[in-house]
């Protein structure tokens, strides 16, 4: 699995970058979904213990306010519930006015051509679920007063 991840990275183009363990990849992933312009981090790894199966994870270059902690979790539900390519949970940081979100899937690809419909499938839900996510947590401009 390590051999079909460099070679789909590599098919890519991308910048990529070695994790801790041997078999661990990240990359990232600028988008603009709407009017909201982002960086996913994207992490492939081989499952400890399935050589066979590449675990993916992605996360937002952001963290949200706690404040949103409730509606971003019935978001996460709703996408989750449409058996979609990622599945999302919302999750607690170290600062306690922060929440965080996080994707993952996991998969089985026979070789680097069901790899990468995998990844890239995965990585276009990723988009599309943070850009709802963060259009909808940015607070609505404040409203400019009449001066006259």
């Amino acid at each position: 699995m390590k051999r079909q991840i460099e070679d789909y990275l590599r098919a890519r183009g991308m910048q990529y970058f070695r994790g801790h363990h041997d078999d661990e990849y990240f990359f990232l992933v600028d988008f603009l979904a709407g009017a909201y312009r982002g960086r996913l981090y994207v992490h492939l790894q081989v499952c400890e213990g399935e050589p066979d199966a590449v675990l993916l994870t992605i996360s937002p270059d952001r963290y949200y306010s706690a404040e949103k902690a409730q509606w971003l979790s019935t978001l996460a539900e709703r996408w989750n519930a449409e058996d979609p390519p990622v599945r999302v949970t919302v999750h607690g940081s170290c600062d306690p006015h922060l929440v965080g979100v996080q994707a993952r899937s996991r998969n089985r690809p026979d070789d680097v051509a069901a790899l990468t419909v995998f990844v890239d499938d995965a990585v276009a839900a990723g988009i599309d679920v943070f850009g709802r996510m963060s259009a909808a947590a940015i607070p609505a401009s404040n409203t400019l007063r009449d001066a006259g």
